[in-house]
């Protein structure tokens, strides 16, 4: 099961209304607008009630406003309006990605707050840390996110203040996206203690929430399933339609990990009803795929299907990749369960298809926010080399004397800057190639993951199906025709006859055994890698085609990973059949050595050998799959060999 979580309650800002206002709020508070006719602080007071509440709908008088709560408060010279104004034009510019002018806003409402002692400008200043911790994280600078969210937190620790329980759980947050697990369960902690200290039941239940999601994504699930049924009687007195979704969604998983599928079942069908309820498309997606997924693991196929086409009904209505992508990723399991192969080679295809589409949003999307990251960091800059030009004309009034020696030190300061700028723009510019090639590498090697895994799995059923389904049937011929034998009366042309087929049908069910072994052997899956080599070259030596010596060094004290073992027998497999076809050679080793986390494979011959340089330009599926399977283990090639010197081949991989 793959983690589904997002945490309710992260990066909240410092003032929100309880979703979209209703519109008879808002006429009202208009009204109360018109009544304030005079430009001073009552009729700031009355906008910032508007604005408040019309945060989060798209009304067109919001940013009028907003800047005439801005100009009435510097007028009148009312700081409290002034920082009201900005920190909410802040959180508006936020909300809608536009973050180089939240970023200003911010600056401007750090400035309005800078010199106010008063204890509501200091919780202001943690609220606006806060807020803009959130949008450094949405731009992927973790690192300014959590000096930010410290910065809130050191301001709201003196006064034991119950935000603190959400600028807690947003640095808890954070921890767990740059995998530190340790210190996300710290501030989990912390922020369940602030919560019940405060003795606020909504606050406390999405910490509880938050934290057993979180240890589920750790896999921790035993530790999680307590944590959830403390927070169950609190989110059920509570009657709160979003944790009730998230609660019974997060019981289905722990459901599904303890394998009470049926109870899994109800709880998401729970969890489905009260997103219908939120009309919480992207969580309802969420849900469906889970559900679905669970069902087929159930064999309950016509309900699972019910269901897929509902998902994939959601996220096409939607645009919704991602729940597409599972939809079809459920819809494959689902015809593969049904034998359907055609229709599941289908959607397999257009999942891969899909894939593709969104690795190429992702890309867009980080270079987009790094791009934001940069004109935000430049504007810092433009912001301060005005400073410094406000400074030097400040000194050049006092200091006519001065005048030319000034303005040639910030002409050359303006060209340090402007050079600084261009080299540190180029860096990025290099960074960001860099970047896009690792994360190319990264979907050529999960590629190549997919396509090793399938055919592995392709070959162990058909060994399967050539074992138990050819291998039976064959058996069965054989005692039939052996039972035949005695109850017929055969000329002694005929016996002989009789018998050279019983010779072949023997030979034909020695065959099959043998391909079945050689495309999964038993004692790779059963006894490991060490086994399974030793067996293999005991077969070479049996054929008498070529004399293989095999020798291991640290494999008895423990096995590699199957995944791990299977790909470097296949490498060593196919190193001998090229030996076998190509070398001409009578002896061979085979060296497989583990320490220390090191696993090396040496194979040498003494055939006829070859230019490796040709391999350079090879096309041959040999050695290709070679290549493919030493890349996928992130493994080292080295190859030495020359015409009539025999080859030697050493591979070198982290275990």
């Amino acid at each position: 099961m793959n983690s589904r979580f997002i945490a309710i309650i992260t990066f909240c800002v410092f003032i929100l209304s309880e979703g979209s206002a209703q519109q008879h709020v808002l006429d009202s508070l208009k009204t109360e607008i018109d009544k304030r006719q005079q430009r001073d602080s009552f009729r700031v007071k009355a906008i910032l009630e508007y604005v408040v509440e019309a945060l989060n709908n798209n009304t067109s008088d919001f940013l009028p406003y907003m800047n005439e709560v801005i100009s009435i408060s510097k007028k009148t010279n009312y700081k409290r309006g002034l920082q009201k104004g900005f920190m909410i034009g802040q959180i508006y510019f936020s909300d809608r990605g536009d973050y180089e002018k939240a970023f200003l806003y911010a600056d401007s409402a750090f400035s309005a707050l800078k010199n106010d002692t008063s204890l509501k400008a200091r919780q202001s200043t943690g609220h606006l840390y806060n807020n803009i911790a959130g949008d450094y994280f949405k731009l992927g600078d973790y690192e300014k996110a959590i000096d930010n969210f410290t910065l809130s937190a050191r301001i709201f620790e003196p006064m034991d203040h119950p935000f603190l329980a959400t600028v807690y759980s947003n640095l808890a947050e954070i921890y767990e996206k740059i995998h530190d697990a340790s210190k996300a369960i710290e501030y989990d902690k912390k922020a369940i203690a602030i919560a019940e200290k405060s003795q606020n039941d909504r606050s406390l239940a999405a910490r509880l929430l938050n934290y057993s999601m979180r240890l589920i994504n750790q896999k921790a699930f035993t530790q999680a399933a307590p944590v959830l049924k403390r927070a169950e009687p609190i989110i059920m007195k509570l009657e709160n339609t979003s944790y009730l979704q998230q609660f019974y969604y997060t019981g289905a998983y722990l459901d599904e990990n303890n394998k009470d599928y049926h109870k899994a079942v109800a709880h998401y069908k729970k969890a489905l009803g009260y997103a219908t309820l939120n009309e919480d498309v992207y969580q309802k997606t969420n849900i469906l795929e889970a559900l679905s997924d669970c069902l087929i693991r159930m064999n309950r196929m016509k309900e699972a299907k019910s269901y897929l086409d509902t998902l994939l009904l959601l996220s096409n209505g939607h645009d919704l990749k991602a729940a597409r992508r599972n939809a079809y990723v459920n819809l494959v399991k689902w015809h593969e369960q049904n034998g359907d192969y055609k229709n599941a080679n289908l959607y397999l295809q257009k999942t891969l298809a899909l894939n593709d589409s969104l690795f190429s949003e992702e890309s867009k999307e980080k270079i987009a926010g790094l791009e934001v990251r940069y004109n935000v960091e430049k504007k810092e800059q433009e912001i301060n080399g005005l400073k410094a030009e406000a400074n030097i004309q400040s000194l050049t009034i006092r200091q006519k004397n001065t005048l030319n020696y000034i303005l040639i030190g910030g002409a050359i300061t303006l060209l340090i800057i402007s050079s600084l700028s261009y080299r540190s723009y180029k860096q990025k510019q290099k960074l960001q190639q860099q970047r896009i090639t690792e994360l190319e590498t990264e979907k050529q090697l999960s590629a190549i993951e997919a396509v090793l895994k399938g055919e592995e799995q392709e070959r162990t059923r058909l060994a399967k199906d050539l074992h138990d389904g050819l291998g039976g049937m064959l058996s069965g011929i054989k005692y039939a025709f052996s039972a035949m034998k005695g109850n017929l009366i055969m000329t002694p042309e005929n016996h002989q006859a009789f018998e050279r087929s019983m010779d072949m049908l023997d030979s034909s069910i020695l065959e099959m055994r043998r391909v079945a072994h050689n495309m999964m052997p038993e004692a790779l899956v059963k006894f490991g890698l060490d086994t399974a080599l030793k067996d293999y070259c005991h077969d070479i030596n049996q054929s008498g085609a070529l004399h293989v010596s095999y020798q291991s060094i640290g494999l008895a004290n423990g096995n590699p990973a199957q995944t791990v073992a299977i790909t470097i027998y296949r490498i060593v497999q196919e190193l001998i059949t090229n030996t076998l076809k190509h070398a001409g050679a009578k002896t061979a080793i085979i060296q497989v050595t583990e320490t220390e986390g090191i696993l090396s494979v040496t194979v040498e011959d003494d055939g006829k050998g070859f230019d490796a340089r040709i391999l350079e330009r090879s096309k041959g599926m040999g050695w290709t799959s070679i290549q493919h399977r030493v890349d996928f283990l992130k493994g080292k090639l080295d190859i030495h060999s020359a015409p009539d010197k025999g080859t030697s081949v050493y591979i070198e991989f982290n275990v």
